[in-house]
């Protein structure tokens, strides 16, 4: 295993980074089913989702109902790049009428999508998951 760390500029769309988006070329590939649950602004060749009507995406649905469209061991890549904390939830989505509910600000809430990814995914399938921030008691859980 290699550890490679960069360093760049933070942007609220994640894939304009360029080390990340750098890495996501490196695994995407057009001919394979790529899903991302979170959109928002996704430039690669993947099926997109984002809960907010405003992002140019290929469904509006809540993410794990996204998620269970597709069926088992049928995809080859996920991007995995939610929303990093509630106050950024309630940032990204309070225009779109959504009301952060008390699940959506525990961890379960992020680890049912995990799980649903990982029952979609392929063998030797890949999912590429951007940081949430947690701290240490929830790292716990």
């Amino acid at each position: 295993m290699e550890i490679k760390r960069e360093w760049a500029m933070p942007n609220k769309n994640t894939f304009a980074i360029k080390p990340i988006n750098k890495l996501i070329v490196k695994y995407i590939d057009s001919e394979k089913i790529w899903l991302d649950p979170f959109a928002r602004t996704n430039p690669f060749d993947c099926i997109t989702n984002d809960f907010n009507k405003n992002f140019d995406t290929d469904y509006n649905l809540e993410s794990l109902q996204f998620l269970q469209m597709f069926e088992t061991n049928t995809v080859d890549g996920v991007l995995f790049d939610p929303p990093y904390s509630p106050r950024q939830m309630k940032e990204c989505y309070q225009s779109t009428g959504l009301k952060l509910t008390q699940e959506q600000t525990q961890s379960s809430f992020y680890s049912k999508r995990k799980q649903k990814i990982a029952e979609l995914l392929k063998t030797n399938g890949i999912c590429i998951s951007f940081c949430l921030l947690y701290t240490s008691d929830a790292a716990d859980e």
